[in-house]
């Protein structure tokens, strides 16, 4: 009798231990394809003492002008605070970053002062955000030169733009 019990007992403890596998059917998912996003093509007004490209690889091209360098660059859009540390060195709160549209893009612009080998820089920015890529203009020239390229600089930046 004490084993009946015992068994009895047993069986009652182990009944709730088992485990009740359950399924579950998703039905078919339609999926909306994604579009990659594309480039845009950047047009830009180079001065006529412009020597042409000097350096082009990844993504970056270099200009050779009279008295100053421009720079174009293109970068995946996302970390605007990263486009600007790597075009300036500078974090984006050491710096005045001015922000505008142009057309249906996000503009910011900004300025900065450099030490270089031959004497201090000036150095300009601009970034035109199209939500996909970061499409980055920036010249610069020894301080000593702004004058003379500041009037040459504002034409380069005023055209700078995607096609």
């Amino acid at each position: 009798m004490k084993k009946l019990l015992g068994i009895c007992a047993l069986c009652l403890c182990l009944t709730g231990c088992g485990t009740v596998e359950t399924f579950e059917t998703l039905g078919e998912v339609q999926h909306e394809p994604v579009e990659a996003a594309v480039m845009g093509t950047v047009q830009l007004q180079l001065p006529a003492d412009a020597t042409g490209e000097v350096f082009s690889a990844d993504g970056i091209t270099l200009y050779e002008c009279d008295r100053y360098t421009v720079t174009v660059q293109t970068v995946e859009a996302g970390d605007l605070d990263g486009t600007i540390t790597a075009l300036s060195g500078f974090h984006r709160d050491q710096l005045t970053v001015i922000t505008t549209a142009a057309g249906e893009n996000k503009c910011y612009e900004w300025v900065w002062t450099a030490a270089g080998e031959r004497g201090d820089l000036m150095c300009r920015a601009m970034v035109l955000d199209d939500g996909n890529y970061h499409y980055c203009l920036c010249t610069m020239a020894l301080a000593t030169d702004m004058l003379a390229v500041q009037e040459s600089w504002n034409d380069v930046f005023s055209s700078f733009c995607l096609g």
